[in-house]
């Protein structure tokens, strides 16, 4: 293995969770949230070393995929 390779695996995030494709064009959205709430994703976010945009996408996902199922 070349020291590139295993440079490149040290940079990577160890979860690789990625948007899926859209046939549209994304737009930035600003949420409110409690304190409480933030600092729960905060901590989640550090404890598993993922931003908290991809926290908050998931929970979002899940909430849109249960609404779906209703």
């Amino acid at each position: 293995m070349s020291l590139d390779y295993l440079m490149s695996i040290k940079k990577s995030p160890e979860f690789l969770t990625r948007a899926p494709k859209l046939s549209e064009p994304r737009e930035r959205v600003v949420f409110y949230l409690s304190k409480s709430e933030l600092r729960e994703i905060e901590q989640i976010a550090q404890q598993t070393n993922r931003s908290r945009s991809s926290i908050i996408g998931e929970r979002y996902s899940k909430g849109k995929a249960q609404e779906q199922q209703a």
